[in-house]
């Protein structure tokens, strides 16, 4: 036991006499709290945690009141300073009582310029609101001298004052705005003086109307996402791509224009809510021109108007997210779809589609669609959830959907909900099921009659948590229903 103790303190001793850098480089990984929790385990460790090249502090994790906080870091950044130690990264997060916080306030415009003279390299700050306030506050000017910087993260700022004529990010990589208010013009000069960026992240930022991504600008741009979730996507929104070596693309709510149509490096494509523009022009197209996305693994995209991707061959899962209307031309519209799920039928789809209707579908021929080519045959996919305003308007487009893809499960949804709408709904999905089983027994259309040979209709039963036949002489419908087509 004494022997093992005397080894215990013999590697203690050890890792105690390795270098001061080994020691700061082995504090890096820990947090604040734990960093200065090493101060007790000897005395060469004591002051060790005070002289690690990073800092990260956030009041929101801080167990004493504001005041020690806001002087902890005070007086840790003044050591710093006077003793000249290296700091590269440099996190803080903080929030704000209310409009005038007099504490806290004081203490960013101070910090702010003593880290851009330290050349700090990476550079977080988080402003934070209580009580679900949208208050934000003025970035200080200074913030743009900060040479060093490689990472800026600022929440709830406001970027619409002004700055100098030369901003020297030259070493900035990653910029991450959230909850901003920021005048387009500063955008323009902040993104266009970052040469080295390779991520941008925009999310919930008021002001912005244009986003210009070209490779002349941004030539080591890998991930770019901008967030936006306004009901309405502002008319003057557009974001514009021009750069090939973009791995991951997120955008939610916003116009887009593609103007190159390979992407090489692209893994991941997330487009929701979006408005597809041409290449040359402000009309909205039903293309989104990708001719080649060899290593794209993820497609998503929920928006107005069917995308168009050439070739994803490596594609392993892509969700979509579509809408029909009564004005939508369906024998150009189901083709579209056709093509889409060809490209990405190496992967796993789910196709979740919205049927909004006032008048019933007309029935798609099968010749309209696959135009009599072995490249157009139906892709098979797991799942498929259908949304409509009607039952009966269910048939038809089962009928065009079933021309070109072949799923196993098909989940459908009704729109109109409520007691109201209880009886209608028992007697018209009483009639779509004698619709399906004229279809099927009619030899005019084939997808019914020997792809469809096995069709069954099950409801699930909330109470039991079970799916079960579903009768058509039912008393009470359930608010779930799915078709378990056999495609053999």
């Amino acid at each position: 036991m004494k022997k093992a103790k005397r080894e215990d303190e013999g590697n203690n001793s050890r890792i105690s006499d390795l270098p001061k850098d080994i020691l700061h480089r082995i504090l890096y990984f820990l947090s604040q709290e734990d960093a200065v929790r090493t101060s007790v385990l000897s005395k060469s460790w004591r002051y060790v945690w005070c002289t690690r090249p990073n800092l990260d502090f956030s009041d929101n994790n801080f167990k004493g009141n504001k005041n020690n906080f806001l002087s902890i870091v005070d007086k840790t950044l003044q050591l710093y300073c006077d003793q000249n130690l290296c700091l590269e990264e440099f996190h803080l997060s903080i929030s704000l009582t209310y409009h005038w916080d007099c504490t806290s306030v004081p203490f960013l415009d101070k910090w702010i310029p003593l880290l851009a003279t330290m050349g700090v390299k990476k550079f977080r700050l988080s402003i934070v609101s209580n009580h679900g306030s949208r208050m934000t506050r003025n970035l200080p000017s200074v913030v743009y001298k900060a040479e060093s910087l490689n990472l800026l993260r600022l929440e709830r700022c406001n970027l619409v004052q002004y700055i100098p004529e030369n901003i020297p990010f030259v070493r900035l990589q990653v910029l991450r705005l959230q909850t901003v208010s920021i005048e387009q013009q500063i955008f323009d000069k902040i993104i266009s003086s970052c040469p080295l960026l390779t991520t941008m992240w925009f999310q919930e930022c008021k002001g912005l109307t244009t986003i210009k991504l070209e490779t002349k600008l941004h030539k080591h741009l890998k991930h770019f996402t901008f967030i936006s979730n306004d009901r309405y996507i502002e008319e003057k929104r557009c974001i514009e791509i021009d750069i090939p070596t973009l791995e991951t693309i997120r955008i939610n709510g916003s116009k887009i224009r593609v103007n190159i149509r390979k992407f090489g490096n692209l893994k991941s494509l997330i487009l929701k809510r979006v408005e597809i523009y041409n290449i040359n022009s402000i009309e909205l197209s039903d293309r989104l021109l990708i001719d080649d996305a060899p290593n794209m693994e993820y497609f998503y995209y929920s928006g107005l108007l069917i995308p168009s991707i050439s070739s994803a061959p490596n594609c392993r899962e892509s969700y979509l997210k579509l809408f029909i209307w009564d004005d939508d031309d369906s024998q150009s519209w189901f083709p579209r779809l056709s093509k889409l799920l060809h490209a990405l039928r190496g992967s796993e789809i789910s196709l979740n589609i919205f049927h909004h209707s006032v008048e019933n579908m007309p029935y798609v021929q099968h010749e309209f669609i696959d135009g009599g080519g072995d490249n157009n045959k139906p892709v098979a996919m797991e799942h498929l959830r259908l949304s409509s305003d009607h039952v009966r308007s269910l048939v038809p487009l089962l009928n065009g959907l079933f021309c070109i893809c072949r799923p196993r499960n098909v989940d459908p949804k009704w729109l109109e909900v409520g007691p109201e709408y209880k009886e209608s709904e028992r007697k018209e999905l009483s009639e779509f099921w004698f619709e399906i089983q004229e279809m099927k027994e009619s030899g005019s259309r084939e997808i019914w009659q020997d792809d469809l040979e096995d069709l069954t209709i099950e409801s699930f039963d909330s109470s039991r948590k079970i799916w079960q036949p579903f009768l058509v002489q039912a008393t009470r419908l359930s608010e779930e229903s799915a078709f378990f087509p056999d495609f053999g």
